[in-house]
């Protein structure tokens, strides 16, 4: 709604307007004019007074019939048979739904608790209520609030509550206190749109008049007038003309400020809660008094998630672990100057414990009647025993621990983590996001590189530590950075305290890796041929070009059978005898350490032996390695 409502500001400045275009010379003459056409604009009105109506409700340029809603406001309420049946549901064919307009509260927001998925919201509002029964309303709530959720509570005074309902806005509405007050205040501008209208339709007359009559003489029989006449007239009537001009210009003006005031007020008589929902709760007061009354309710549409940044520094091989909660909203309402809080629970969540039905083992109906070369390049089922013992996996290196920890964010709760963010916060409900800060920690890692040339020829650098921190981290986004050097961006999992948390810090441009095929075999088996076996031989080098000593893990994989007919045998790795870590079957690593401008070199050689398929030999000779 628009704050310029006093109708006698724009008057104020046509006024000043004028007076600074006539001159005192001037206002007499037209004021002798407006006289002596007094008795011909009733003339001027009958011939064309359709014109200036239609002129003047052109200029006021309103978006609504101001005749039409003149004949509204006075037009009677409707008969309760109407209200029966709008409450029955009754809608007309015809009926589009009013647009929404910003929200109006009435009440102060005071904290708002952000989930995954939605927002539980809190808000206060007194009331002075008298002894007995009362209720206090809360208005311009968002549209999308869960009905459910709605909870009140005496925050403090004499009253206990004994109801709650949320105003459905469903059918005709009856005219309430409120509801009467933009009834008056809409009849009101009205009135005012109305004497703007007959403003300026008198002022397009007048300047009809002085173009008509004044100089209406040119052309006709009346001998012609002398040139100081003409040239008293046409400065008169130019003069006039910028006086008319102004005050049409500001009754415009004046029609615009009253017409965006009014707007509004029409969408509310039509649609009630335009402007929120409303939520009544029903009082009993022991005495009169101040009552200060809470309501929570959640709402759709907001939505918070983790974010990390991870900085790792060199010289001490420390981690620093910085939280972030990224929040966004489109609530319908903005939320300004309130204690906020992220929680981790998931309401969506039911409360149930899960029924576990039967696991079954079986082949998987998928693949059919198993076909080699899908499961050799899938890699599915377990792995057999290639006749090489293995060796124990490998320990991981473990940190000493959390070094420092300064959460910004009070942490609170059992079960859901709750994280309550310090000052006071706003969010635009706009959708923007928001980045909060709830802390960092820091500890010590175990540096190293690794790569997996099969799939990426780069040597990627790694920080491996023991998260020993405060809360279960939630998977998010993490970018990491060397020093104030920002290296890339990647994905954390969910870590909980204790368990290992190993993070990528970019690649190392000081070791080179390379991941060739030496040799390629294929040899028929047995009397009949029936059966064929692959042999090959891969080789992995690895180069130092740093000026320090680097131990990289390297990881290469065999391919895994998971029927009888087809075996895996690994027939030569060197370095021997690599552990078999916990990343699955056919997963080979090696640890190799590099002195500066040293190369080390990894062979691995295994065999495939199946029945004979041509399609599969052929497939696997020229594809699948």
């Amino acid at each position: 709604m628009s704050s310029s409502s006093d109708p006698r500001r724009p008057r104020a400045r046509a006024l000043a307007t004028s007076r600074a275009l006539v001159s005192p010379a001037l206002i007499l003459l037209l004021t002798a004019a407006m006289l002596a056409a007094a008795l011909l604009l009733p003339r001027l009105a009958l011939a064309g007074g359709s014109d200036f109506a239609a002129e003047a409700k052109a200029r006021m340029n309103l978006d609504f019939d101001l005749d039409e809603v003149e004949m509204m406001l006075e037009a009677p309420q409707p008969s309760p048979a109407a209200r029966q049946l709008a409450a029955l549901g009754y809608v007309d064919p015809g009926y589009r739904p009013p647009p929404s307009l910003p929200l109006e509260p009435n009440s102060q927001m005071t904290a708002v608790t952000v989930f995954r998925d939605r927002a539980l919201v809190t808000r206060g509002l007194e009331h002075e209520l008298d002894a007995g029964p009362g209720a206090v309303t809360f208005e311009g709530l968002p549209l999308g609030l869960s009905p459910e959720s709605l909870n009140a509570f005496v925050a403090s005074g004499p009253a206990r509550i004994v109801g709650l309902e949320l105003v459905s806005g469903q059918g005709e509405v009856e005219d309430t206190e409120r509801i009467q007050g933009i009834r008056d205040q809409a009849r009101e501008l009205t009135e005012q749109l109305g004497q703007v209208r007959d403003r300026i339709e008198a002022l397009l007359m007048q300047r009809a008049y002085l173009r008509n009559t004044l100089l209406g003489t040119v052309g006709s029989d009346v001998p012609p007038p002398s040139l100081d006449q003409v040239k008293g007239t046409l400065v008169f009537v130019g003069e006039a003309e910028q006086d008319i001009a102004a005050r049409l210009r500001a009754e415009e003006e004046q029609a615009e400020e009253l017409g965006e005031e009014l707007s509004p007020l029409l969408i509310k008589l039509e649609n009630p809660l335009a402007t929120g929902m409303q939520v009544r709760v029903d009082l009993d007061a022991e005495s009169a008094g101040t009552v200060a009354v809470g309501l929570r309710y959640q709402v759709h549409g907001a939505r918070w998630w983790p974010s990390y940044n991870a900085r790792l520094d060199d010289t001490t091989s420390h981690v620093t672990l910085e939280y972030y909660g990224l929040v966004s909203q489109q609530t319908g309402e903005d939320w300004e100057d309130v204690e906020l809080q992220l929680s981790t629970a998931d309401p969506s969540t039911s409360g149930e414990l899960p029924q576990l039905g039967t696991w079954t083992l079986g082949r998987d109906a998928t693949y059919g009647a198993y076909s080699v070369v899908d499961n050799l390049m899938v890699g599915r089922g377990h792995y057999q025993e290639p006749g090489n013992a293995r060796a124990a996996a490998e320990p991981v290196p473990s940190s000493e621990g959390i070094v420092d920890s300064d959460m910004t964010a009070g942490v609170r709760g059992s079960g859901a983590v709750v994280f309550a963010i310090p000052g006071q916060r706003t969010v635009a409900g706009d959708g923007s996001q928001q980045r909060l800060p709830v802390g960092s920690q820091t500890f010590t890692a175990v540096q190293e590189l690794a790569t997996v040339p099969k799939l990426m020829p780069e040597v990627f650098r790694q920080a491996r530590l023991r998260y020993e921190g405060q809360v279960p981290l939630l998977p998010g986004a993490v970018s990491t950075y060397t020093g104030g050097d920002f290296l890339g961006s990647g994905s954390l999992d969910s870590v909980l305290p204790g368990e290992e948390l190993l993070l990528s810090f970019g690649i190392d441009e000081s070791v080179k890796v390379k991941r060739q095929l030496v040799s390629r075999q294929q040899e028929a088996l047995g009397m009949g041929k029936k059966t064929v076996r692959w042999t090959f031989h891969f080789r992995i080098a690895v180069a130092n070009y740093g000026d320090a000593a680097r131990v990289v893990r390297v990881a290469d994989q065999l391919p895994v059978s998971e029927v009888d007919e087809v075996k895996v045998k690994l027939e030569e790795t060197t370095p021997a005898d690599p552990a078999e870590e916990a990343d699955g079957p056919g997963i080979m690593k090696w640890t190799l350490n590099l002195q500066p401008g040293e190369e080390q070199v990894i062979d691995l050689r295994f065999s495939v032996t199946a029945p004979t398929d041509a399609a599969a030999a052929s497939y696997l000779a020229t594809q699948l390695f």
